[in-house]
């Protein structure tokens, strides 16, 4: 599987539930490191399969990239399209 730069992949949102201790301690540890608590669970789970030895991303693991939806020109809005125009003057 060819590995994708980050530069070439949007970051995707994800959202997750947990243990109010596991919470607390990854906003503590996040917070000790510098880090966004994001970028840490990212930074522990890249460390994980170092140690691990699976390599980055892991060996067989599915990467899918969503693709990006086009942006309307009028209304700025992604997967918009273009309305016609309104008012007294339409047609």
């Amino acid at each position: 599987m060819p590995r994708l730069s980050m530069k070439s992949v949007r970051n995707q949102s994800t959202a997750f539930r947990f243990d109010p201790t596991v919470k607390a301690s990854l906003s503590f540890i996040a917070e000790r490191d510098g880090r966004s608590m994001a970028n840490m669970l990212e930074w522990l789970i890249r460390r994980h399969c170092e140690v691990e030895g699976l390599g980055w991303p892991p060996d067989g693991c599915e990467i899918t990239v969503a693709k990006p939806q086009p942006v309307c020109p009028v209304t700025s809005k992604q997967g918009g399209r273009m309305q016609g125009k309104k008012g007294k003057n339409a047609d």
